[in-house]
This record gives C-alpha cells, structure tokens and sequence, in this order.
C-alpha cells in the first residue's frame, strides 16, 4: 500500500494535478482543515470535486470531521459517488454551548462507480464487563456463534481509545480506517505464473490530507467550545420576539387520519412543544399502505415539505427531532440548517440485523430547536446514566446494584443503552416500531407536563402513547387508518389503565433448537474439516437434513458456528 500524506498548504495543487482515476482511496480530514486554514465549506466543496475526479472506478472516499458541517460536503457527494456510510466515532467529549455533551466525531465513506465495494469485515476485541466478566454485548443464548477474533465493527465505533477526533484523525482511528481498505489485485496469488508475479506492479495507492491533520505529525489541537454553527448562519426566525400562538383545543389531544402536510397547516405558527418524526426510510418496507419505495428526489422533497411545516409551528422554547438512516439523516441536517440551530446528530446505536461488510447500527437523531439558547432542556433528569462497562443484562444489573456497584457516566450525544424492539410481544404489525424508552428519553429531555408533542407520521403511536402517559397534550397524524385505529385502542387504554396492556405470546415448542443443530454442524466441521454439506447431513448427521431447512431461512445462517470452527468469517 503506497500512501503519500500532503500538507494542507500543499493539497490544492496536489488535487489539481492529480491524473482523472488514478488513486484508489483518499482519507480527507475536513476538520483539520477547518481548524488550519480556516476553509470556507465553498472551498472544501472544490477540493472534494478534485477528489471525485482522480478516484479510479471502485475507490474509496473517507471524509473526517464534525456533525454540524458534513451533512453538507456529505450531501454534494451523494450526487455524485454512492454513499455507503457515516461511521460515528466515540471520542473525547467536549460541550458546546447547549445541547447534549458531544462526543460524536463523524467519519463519511463514499465509493465510486459500480464496481466492487473494496473494504472488509474487520473486528474490534470482545469487551468484557466490569461487574459479571461477560462479554458487553448480550448474546442472548447464541455465545456458540461469537468469534475468538472479536465481534464484526459497526458504523458506530465505540471502542477506540478517546482522543480528540474533531480537528485531527487519531492514529487508532486511522489504522481503523487503513484495515477496512480491501482493494484485490487482478487475479489471485496463487493464480499467477511465477513469471507474471514477479512482474506484477499491482499496488494500492492512498491519499491522506492534510499531514497536519494526522495526530502522528502533530500535537492535538483543541477546538472552541462553540454551539454548533455553520459559518453565515443567520437566525431567520428572530424566536425571542415570537409569541407562542395558542389555538382551538380540540386539535390537540386527537389521532387524525389524512395526509401529514395537509393536516399540519391548521396549525398556528409557534404553538408546539416538541415535534417529532420518524419517517419511513425509503428502503421498500412493508407499511400499510404507505409506499416506502420513492425515487430519491420526490422522497427528500416531501421530507422537506413536513419539516418546513415543522419549523413553523415550532414554539421558540421547542424542540424538533427527526430520526432516519444516516444517509436521510445527513440531508435533512442540510435543509433544517437554513432554518434552526442544530443542537446534536444523536447516534442512536441501534443494532438491525447483522448483514453487510460493517454492521448497520447508526440511525440519526437530530436535535434542533428554534432559539439557540432558550428552550426546554432538562438534562438533569437523564445526566447521569449506567457506565458503559457494564454490560445489561438484568441479572447482572440486579447483583451489581445489590452489592453497591453502581458507577454512573453522563449521557452524551451516543446513545448506547436504548435497545430496539426485540420482542414480538412488545410489537404492532408495524416494520419500524421505535421502543417507548426512546421517546421517554426525547420528551422528558424537552418538554414539561401539560406540553404538546406532535408526530406528523405517528404509525403504530408509540409518540402519542408515551406523551399522554407522562402528562403531556399530544397531536398524532398518519395516512393509514389502520395504524390511526391501534394509536386510537391504546390510547383508550393509557386512559383506563394508565398503560397498554399486552397479550403474552408463547413460541410453540420445537422439537430441536436452533442452538442444537448449530452446534451439530459445527462438529460435522471439526470432523471434515470444513464445512458441510446438506448432504453430509444425510450421510452422516442422526438429524434429518429437512429440519435444518425448516429452522433456517438459508444453509449459510445454519453454518454460522461450523464457520467459527474452521477459521472462515
């Protein structure tokens, strides 16, 4: 791997005489370069032009820096390479002005064209917990299936050490970045004549910059604590000369069936509390009778429409938050930018299923608000939180309190302890339910009892559900009658009972586990010394090869623990 590391004085010659498709990745910090030369966006945007263009077909584009202005480069490069991640990285905290303690770095990874996408699984070490000794993740029975190397990193990277990732990269944040790069050479080793690997040139070439912006080269540096700010944001809103505008009572405490933007005009300019959204993520999920399945362009134009009605009823003491896919996330973060003062990108650390070459677990929680400094926050009820080496499961959470191990941390803008819904039992027919301890969290972080909470796209009502159980007024909306008929029955229960009361459902019995025949898969590999086939099954296995298929939806999720076996991820 050849790397060549430029000064910042240096880079834009360096990009400009650059030959078209002849690196394979670029490592650009955005922060460095922020914090040295004091860039405007304008200029960064040029640079990332430049990068665009000497990219071969298939190379790799990381662009470093801070939540408040990488939605906007990261929004320029989604219309012109594919966007494939934005890697949270846990660092050393630091307050702005308001808001949540931050201590999220952003890492932006993009590839070009339609060629193979040149990074593999890598692993970080298995971290243990301090009380029990367990591993922090909670396998849930399925320990037979963990890997001895570690467990396969996410896009929200937790376990480097914390140093300050704002304005420089980190060197362990850096090897990170270099073990994830995967380019093939054209044929495999083993595949070439002697002759030909010996004349072979084959070589991954890398551009890092700025050299300043690599902590190897130079001391860290410490950036302002400022409010986050994008350099020529002007208030439009002027908030603390609004007045709240109050209106008819009979728009609030209501479930409404129709269209979100239509509805949401009958309301008043600054009237609500806290308005909240969580939008079908555009990646064809079974709704109703929604279609989650927009192109691109009439997806973000109509998220532009509700959040522009958002922005106006907002009161000048409220608070809006919108959770989606980081890639939604980074354009909804540009457009609310003209209009309020973002307070935090919360990452919601969120594991999905497991599938891809880094685990999908960041969804972006933004948090914005009308006024820069005056609006509800009651960060006193949430600042101390369970220190993250613990792990939570409830019989350790039980023994360690009983014994007096109780250390706490502050919370800040990861959010780690917040699982989704694991459980049938705990969910609607809906493909995108959000947990109610989520929703505890936002509405008591910002908004008071007899305060009202808006979601303009309520689905199974998990917003309205929480905010009329905490003593708040709420206003759901959704399209689709069935959802506004569940969000209808338990609220009606939430008045009679004061919860939601749920059926409890038992899995029918099986007559084999999945753990079991795992586990016999994975001795059919030691014996063979690799990985069976269904039809060593039948010759060999006392189980019968169809209870295999009956159990799993593919051969390869039943080899999960005989891949452990024989050393192949």
């Amino acid at each position: 791997m050849q790397l060549t590391y430029v000064k910042s004085g240096e880079l834009k010659n360096t990009l400009e005489n650059a030959r078209n498709s002849s690196l394979d990745f670029i490592v650009l910090s955005a922060g460095a370069l922020f914090l040295e030369k004091k860039i405007t966006i304008e200029r960064l945007i040029e640079y990332l032009g430049q990068c665009v263009r000497i990219l071969k077909n298939g190379g790799l584009l990381f662009v470093h820096g801070r939540p408040d202005y990488l939605p906007e480069l990261g929004v320029y490069l989604d219309e012109h390479l594919n966007f494939k991640y934005w890697i949270s990285v846990d660092s050393t905290i630091h307050q702005p002005s308001n808001g949540l303690p931050s201590v999220h770095a952003g890492l932006l990874l993009f590839s070009k064209g339609e060629g193979r996408f040149n990074i593999k699984q890598t692993r970080f070490t298995h971290q243990m917990c301090s009380a029990c000794g367990k591993t922090l993740k909670d396998w849930g029975g399925k320990t037979h299936l963990m890997n001895p190397e570690g467990y396969a990193i996410s896009d929200v990277w937790k376990d480097l050490p914390k140093e300050n990732n704002y304005s420089q990269i980190s060197n362990p944040l850096l090897d990170t970045i270099l073990r994830l790069i995967d380019f093939q050479p054209p044929k495999k080793k083993q595949e070439l004549l002697e002759e030909d690997f010996l004349q072979s040139s084959f070589s991954v070439k890398g551009l890092i910059a700025p050299k300043e912006g690599v902590s190897t080269f130079r001391k860290s540096i410490s950036e302002k604590q400022n409010q986050y700010l994008l350099p020529g944001f002007v208030n439009k809103h002027k908030s603390s000369k609004q007045m709240s505008k109050s209106f008819d009572e009979k728009l609030f405490d209501v479930v409404q069936q129709g269209d979100a933007i239509d509805l949401l005009r009958q309301y008043p300019d600054n009237s609500i509390d806290l308005v909240f959204a969580d939008p079908p993520y555009n990646l064809d999920k079974s709704y109703s009778s929604y279609n989650d399945g927009l192109e691109d362009k009439s997806y973000l134009e109509w998220c532009n429409a509700w959040l522009k009605e958002y922005t106006r009823i907002l009161k000048p003491t409220g608070s809006l938050f919108v959770l989606n896919l980081p890639r939604w996330t980074m354009h909804h973060a540009n457009f609310l930018n003209k209009y309020l003062y973002l307070q935090n990108w919360i990452v919601w650390d969120a594991m999905s299923e497991p599938r891809g070459k880094l685990m999908p677990a960041h969804y972006g929680l933004l948090f914005y608000t009308k006024d820069s400094k005056n609006f509800t926050f009651n960060y006193h009820k949430f600042e101390r939180i369970d220190a993250r080496y613990y792990c939570r499961r409830a019989s350790c959470i039980r023994k360690r309190k009983k014994a007096g191990d109780d250390d706490k941390q502050i919370l800040t803008d990861i959010w780690w302890d917040i699982h989704r819904i694991k459980h049938k039992r705990d969910r609607d027919y809906h493909p995108c339910q959000l947990p109610e301890k989520l929703m505890e969290r936002i509405i008591q972080l910002t908004t008071n009892k007899g305060d009202i909470v808006l979601d303009a796209l309520a689905g199974a009502g998990t917003t309205p559900v929480v905010a009329s159980r905490l003593g708040r007024h709420y206003i759901a909306i959704d399209v689709d009658d069935y959802y506004v008929d569940i969000m209808r029955k338990k609220l009606q229960e939430i008045k009679v009972n004061g919860t939601v009361l749920r059926q409890s459902t038992r899995k029918p019995n099986s007559k084999y586990t999945k753990k079991e025949l795992q586990l016999e898969l994975r001795k059919l590999a030691s014996e063979l010394g690799r990985l069976p086939t269904p039809n060593d099954v039948v010759e060999k296995s006392s189980y019968e090869v169809e209870v295999f298929f009956d159990k799993f939806p593919s051969w390869g999720k039943a080899l999960k623990a005989a891949k452990l076996e024989v050393g192949r991820d």
